[in-house]
């Protein structure tokens, strides 16, 4: 998705569907809040946001038909779901972990000398695009990852079932035989 042109004037300035022509991402030492055109035709503003909290993050998406920053945060404090951090492989999925997860994929290539990119198209060639991994890795560190000091069969193990658990069962396939 393209990042949009649109730029809140404060935190209190009212985002609407209009004004969105792609991502508009807002991250902070404590905020990582995302808001997209609704792509279904309504005129609503999508959202997604974690905003981070005592030993973890809270999670919230949610459809809105104008919002501002303050709101969709304050929002995602008293809605969200909770979610531990920093994030530990095998972790339950709670719909909030998928950058920690790819991030960790990340780590195991570089530590077993994998291409990222090589393994993802591999398991998605035609179906996916390559994602940002720098990008992922810094939404998840931001987050707070706990990584393996070493991708022994056990950390293997926590990362397919991290894999699985965000319905990735081909890239866990793929790193299965490559490890």
């Amino acid at each position: 998705m393209n990042i949009a042109t649109f730029r809140p004037a404060t935190g209190m300035h009212l985002i609407t569907a209009s004004q969105l022509d792609g991502l508009l991402q807002h991250r902070t030492g404590l905020e990582d809040l995302c808001f997209w055109p609704c792509p279904y035709g309504h005129n609503e503003v999508v959202f997604e946001g974690l905003v981070k909290c005592h030993e973890g993050v809270r999670h919230l998406v949610h459809r809105y038909a104008k919002v501002n920053l303050h709101g969709a945060a304050l929002d995602t404090l008293q809605h969200g779901t909770f979610s531990p951090r920093p994030y530990r492989l095998a972790q339950a999925c709670d719909g909030s972990i998928n950058e920690c997860v790819l991030a960790l994929f990340v780590n195991f290539c570089a530590a077993r000398h994998h291409s990222a990119d090589a393994l993802f198209g591999t398991a998605y060639p035609d179906e996916r695009p390559l994602p940002r991994w720098n990008e992922v890795v810094a939404a998840a560190d931001w987050q707070g990852v706990c990584y393996p000091a070493r991708w022994d069969t056990a950390a293997v193990a926590g990362l397919l079932e991290s894999l699985h658990a965000i319905n990735y069962h081909q890239l866990a396939a793929v790193v299965a035989e490559a490890s």
